[in-house]
């Protein structure tokens, strides 16, 4: 069964196979439980950059676009300005999947069993629901695959004007103040793409029956020094991050 692409509220939503009711996306139900004060500067820092929102964004489904037709094997010509973020990231994928296994790479990959979970628009999505609270959300994760170890990764690819960063930056460091900032921004960029993660691994065991061993966040950026990030989160802090995930879902309904 396919499912279509709904706006509910202002909110993206998604008809899912089995599901009696359109469910949120992942980002929506992530733009909603945002506090007041995070929304109010978000919009004041949209305002005073029109249009880099909307670039950032044509940039990020370029590079998605561009990674799954490099795994299926076909030849990425990336435009000029968008060179910086592409120049690094095929060696760095030979490297992450040598002698691994992609299982799914923004729809299912050579497993037609999971053909019900592509959507009219030619994309993979997958859900959780749970009957008995009525909550439930719907996604598209950029890829699964199992390594050379065995061990099944879920991953999601982000561009960025800046680094990402795992912890914020010591006063100490020889930093000049613009990456110091990025480094900062790179923080919250990085918790928040942490329970995305989360929530499509809960989706893929629901959906897919397929157990999350490890999560991985692959950023690319223009800045030579971090041209290409990789972050990777193993099973204990995946599972702190499944429970703060359904804690924002429980918020999310508290609201609606």
């Amino acid at each position: 069964m396919s499912q279509t692409r709904l706006t509910i509220d202002g909110l993206r939503h998604y008809v899912c196979d089995g599901v009696h009711r359109p469910l949120p996306s992942v980002t929506s139900v992530l733009s909603a439980t945002q506090t007041e004060d995070t929304q109010r500067k978000l919009a004041h820092w949209n305002v005073l950059n029109p249009g880099v929102a909307d670039a950032a964004a044509a940039r990020g489904s370029w590079v998605h676009g561009a990674v799954e037709n490099y795994i299926r094997g076909l030849i990425v010509k990336p435009p000029q300005d968008l060179l910086p973020f592409w120049q690094d990231l095929p060696e760095k994928l030979d490297e992450l999947l040598e002698n691994s296994k992609v299982l799914w790479s923004e729809k299912p990959y050579n497993q037609p069993q999971w053909s019900k979970y592509v959507g009219d628009d030619g994309i993979g999505r997958i859900h959780y629901y749970d009957n008995t609270t009525g909550h439930g959300y719907a996604g598209c994760p950029d890829i699964i695959y199992k390594d050379q170890n065995g061990e099944c990764i879920l991953a999601d690819f982000k561009t960025s004007a800046g680094p990402y960063s795992y912890r914020f930056p010591k006063p100490t460091m020889d930093l000049d103040e613009k990456t110091r900032k990025a480094l900062v921004s790179g923080v919250f960029k990085l918790k928040k793409t942490k329970l995305q993660l989360a929530a499509y691994s809960i989706a893929a065991e629901h959906c897919l029956g397929v157990k999350i061993d490890k999560t991985r966040i692959i950023v690319s950026t223009p800045v030579p020094e971090y041209s290409v990030q990789i972050f990777t989160f193993g099973a204990n802090e995946l599972d702190i991050d499944k429970k703060q995930w359904m804690e924002v879902l429980k918020k999310f309904y508290s609201k609606v």
